[in-house]
């Protein structure tokens, strides 16, 4: 009983020698599960490492790279630095090269001082002349041409006055036929407005009628002028006149602009011949002399009427009274 109860227990109907036959087969079993236990850790541990490894090559080449970029920054650095030091040179010179021209300021300054000023307080007359040129007052200001005689005023009744004459020099127009050039003023106080307007000459054509030329107004500097031209010539020399006339304090005064041109007589063939002098450069300076003309008022001396020496005078208060 005992025996069946441990038979039914088991519910195997096999013999225990069978039994014993399945053992060592479940543990030749065990060893290849942990064999592939042993093999799925390698591949585990393997893969890790792989990661491992290409985490730490990625680092390093991260850190590789970033250091190149830092050298290169650190070469680019001075290079960006001496480029603006080499631009900056040519920019110090260039105030150096335009600060030392300025010499038109200078000549404009030497025209202002070449120049003189004549003044008659007399006559209230003031104009400016070239340094070079030569000042002539009172009877040495009646100027005379050569072979054309003297500089005649050009007024219609007598009584004028030339108070100054300014003579340019030959040597401004050396190797040409330039002779003489002046510019003189004169004053007649015996003449009215109407007749400073006239011109003693050049005479009219019109038979029969007064030897008086009819004038042009014009504009020269700051005073209108009336003014007319004439010319002169005999044998070799010849005469270009101008005559200015404006009325002013009572009085006509009168600026003449000339010039005189003297032909080369020689025969001798070798000597070339003199150029003909610009007439409009010597005309321009003469022009110039006339437009700085200032006539100033001037006082007129006061009237003293005329007493007959046979009346005596007699004072208001006085009474007269009869001799018996």
């Amino acid at each position: 009983m005992p025996h069946f109860t441990q038979l039914g227990l088991s519910g195997n109907s096999e013999s225990p020698e069978r039994k014993t036959s399945r053992n060592p087969s479940s543990a030749e079993h065990r060893p290849n599960s942990n064999a592939s236990q042993l093999s799925n850790k390698k591949k585990t541990a393997l893969l890790v490492g792989s990661l491992i490894a290409t985490s730490l090559l990625g680092v390093f080449l991260l850190e590789s790279g970033c250091s190149k970029e830092s050298e290169k920054a650190a070469i680019i650095a001075p290079l960006s630095q001496t480029i603006p030091s080499q631009q900056q040179a040519p920019t110090v010179t260039l105030p150096a090269t335009t600060a030392s021209q300025p010499p038109a300021k200078k000549k404009s300054r030497q025209r202002k001082l070449s120049a003189s000023t004549y003044t008659n307080p007399t006559y209230g007359v003031s104009f400016l002349y070239p340094k070079s040129g030569t000042l002539q007052e009172g009877d040495k200001a009646n100027l005379e041409l050569d072979g054309l005689g003297p500089v005649e005023m050009n007024f219609v009744q007598p009584g004028g006055t030339t108070i100054s004459a300014v003579e340019l020099p030959r040597k401004l127009y050396a190797g040409t036929d330039f002779n003489a050039a002046f510019f003189n003023a004169s004053v007649n106080s015996k003449m009215t407005a109407d007749e400073c307007a006239q011109f003693a000459f050049p005479e009219t054509s019109n038979q029969g009628s007064d030897p008086v030329t009819i004038s042009k107004k014009t504009k020269v500097g700051a005073t209108e002028f009336r003014a007319v031209e004439g010319f002169a010539g005999e044998e070799n020399n010849e005469a270009d006149l101008k005559y200015y006339h404006v009325f002013q304090n009572g009085s006509c005064y009168e600026f003449a602009l000339g010039l005189e041109t003297a032909a080369d007589s020689t025969t001798d063939e070798v000597k070339p011949s003199s150029k003909l002098v610009d007439r409009n450069e010597v005309f321009r300076k003469l022009n110039w002399i006339l437009s700085t003309v200032k006539i100033q008022p001037v006082a007129a001396p006061k009237a003293v009427p005329e007493v007959a020496a046979s009346t005596p005078t007699v004072p208001a208060a006085t009474t007269i009274t009869e001799a018996h």
